[in-house]
């Protein structure tokens, strides 16, 4: 009776030892090689504090571009349409570029221009990780309120998904979701 359950036992570890020997797979190395290239799109923005224009259409664009630093150089423009009349809303551009170059962790870079939040500068730093490439800023507003956001990007093939937030002083200012597609060429 002994022999048939040791028996029984050795088969079944043998069965599972290939399992418990074999090592797991590494999950492949982070990087932001599908995130390079010209993007456009469109996005929808939610205000918590606008009651003229609690929701807008905007088109947004994104370049980004290896740099010689080791770091990258990221651009990006919205037209917004939030100001003005809302049945006729006024068009604004607004459009940035950043320098980030790699700082002490894996997957994380912080701008490469140094500057002072107390005195209305922003700081850009950002990282990659498994829920994305993300773009965060902290500045001080005139007013001494902290204003944090955020830009959250997922891209599947030539699709990126944009989340992106603003909190001032605590409390959500505006939410943006959008959709870009990666140019030709790039």
């Amino acid at each position: 009776m002994l022999t048939r359950i040791f028996a029984a036992l050795s088969l079944a570890l043998a069965a599972l030892a290939p399992s418990i020997a074999a090592p797991a797979k590494a999950p492949a190395p982070l990087t932001l090689d599908s995130y390079y290239g010209d993007w456009q799109g469109t996005a929808t923005a939610m205000s918590e504090t606008d009651e003229d224009f609690p929701t807008s259409k905007r088109d947004i664009a994104l370049a980004l571009n290896k740099s010689d630093l080791g770091g990258f150089i990221l651009s990006w423009s919205t037209l917004q349409r939030q100001k003005g009349n809302p049945e006729a809303p006024l068009e604004v551009m607004k459009s940035t570029t950043v320098e980030f170059v790699p700082a002490l962790k894996l997957n994380t870079w912080k701008a490469k221009a140094d500057v002072d939040a107390y005195s209305g500068g922003i700081l850009y730093w950002a990282r990659l990780d498994g829920s994305g490439f993300v773009i965060s800023s902290f500045t001080i507003n005139a007013d001494g309120k902290p204003e944090f956001q955020t830009y959250r990007r997922r891209v599947a093939g030539n699709n990126m998904r944009l989340e992106f937030s603003n909190v001032t002083d605590g409390k959500f200012v505006r939410t943006v979701k959008g959709s870009l597609k990666k140019l030709a060429g790039r």
